[in-house]
């Protein structure tokens, strides 16, 4: 009888063991697929991320090589006539500065002409 008590206890601890080491194994296997779940999102974000920053870098790319024609070369600085000094440039040369700036601007603003 006494016997028969033991394996009784120790079936009810082997099933309790079981149970236990069971549920271990099913709760890491969903910490798992939730980890790789998340890995897969975490990466289709980042490329995400980078097609905008790729693209946002290509518009501004674009928008620096229409600059570089819209400015004549030989200007580095802002030409300030002042009123009570010699004419050191012609109106023409600040008209054309003047038209050179205000595409630049635009240019940078992304406005159209009109």
């Amino acid at each position: 009888m006494a016997r028969n008590v033991l394996f009784v206890i120790a079936g009810l601890l082997l099933a309790f063991w079981a149970g236990w080491t069971g549920s271990d194994w099913k709760r890491d296997s969903e910490e798992l697929v939730a980890e790789r779940a998340a890995g897969l999102a975490a990466g289709k974000v980042r490329e995400d991320m980078q097609g905008v920053a790729s693209q946002s870098a290509s518009q501004l790319e674009g928008k620096l090589e229409e600059l570089k024609g819209a400015i004549p070369a030989g200007i580095r600085t802002e030409v300030v006539k002042p009123v009570f000094t010699n004419v050191c440039v012609s109106d023409d040369f600040v008209r054309m500065y003047n038209e050179a700036s205000e595409r630049a601007e635009r240019t940078l603003s992304g406005k159209s002409k009109n």
